[in-house]
């Protein structure tokens, strides 16, 4: 019973996708020097695959897929799979469907495509992404906060999916989903829909782990 589960396990894959420690999260570039956006990256990926080993209890069956050599290494060096996006670089939707084509011929079946700004990321998040899925059927999303764009999206990984992520890249999903006779499923987890963004994201961040502190020094 347990290999079965494990079987199941193992058919899902993971893709994160990674525009480089020093060049992500250029919208912050008001409030952070280049120096502190490549930490924020480097801190952001590493939580990311830290979370899905917890999760998965390894990342063998998790994909960097990135034009940059030092978030590569990062993912080499945890244990995740490594991917380097073709040149010259198609923009972040072709990078995408190349690492859903290399999961699928390492025996993926389904595949989870996670962005890597998500600070409140835990694993009881993507337990209740993946029952959305279970339960439901076609395409599970997780959006942003707005409910227009798209966090997590998990799908069969052998299907032509129109990938869409960018503004407004719900509906286009959800249209996507249509024309292939696809139900849609959202999964509505706060720590699936806080993407850090913008300065405000990253005040609402400061502020929340603030008030953490404070609260555990009240104990």
């Amino acid at each position: 019973m347990r290999t079965r589960a494990n079987a199941f396990a193992r058919a899902l894959w993971i893709v994160i996708p990674v525009a480089g420690v020093s060049r992500g999260k250029t919208r912050l570039a008001p409030v952070l020097a280049p120096a502190e956006r490549a930490r924020l990256n480097r801190r952001l990926l590493l939580r990311t695959l830290s979370v899905i080993a917890c999760w998965r209890g390894d990342l063998q069956c998790c994909v960097v897929v990135s034009p940059c050599a030092r978030a590569l290494r990062i993912a080499a060096r945890v244990g995740a799979v490594p991917l380097r996006e073709p040149r010259p670089a198609r923009g972040l939707n072709q990078a995408i469907r190349y690492a859903v084509g290399a999961s699928s011929r390492r025996g993926a079946r389904r595949v989870l495509i996670l962005s890597c700004d998500l600070p409140q990321l835990s694993v009881s998040a993507l337990a209740a992404l993946t029952r959305c899925a279970d339960a439901g059927s076609g395409l599970t999303i997780a959006t942003d906060a707005a409910g227009t764009g798209t966090n997590a999206l998990l799908l069969n990984a052998d299907v032509r999916f129109g990938f869409s992520f960018g503004l407004d890249s719900r509906v286009r999903h959800g249209d996507a989903a249509r024309s292939l006779g696809w139900a849609l499923t959202v999964c509505a987890r706060p720590e699936l829909t806080f993407d850090l963004d913008t300065p405000q994201d990253l005040m609402r961040l400061q502020g929340a782990v603030t008030l953490r502190r404070s609260l555990r020094a009240m104990v």
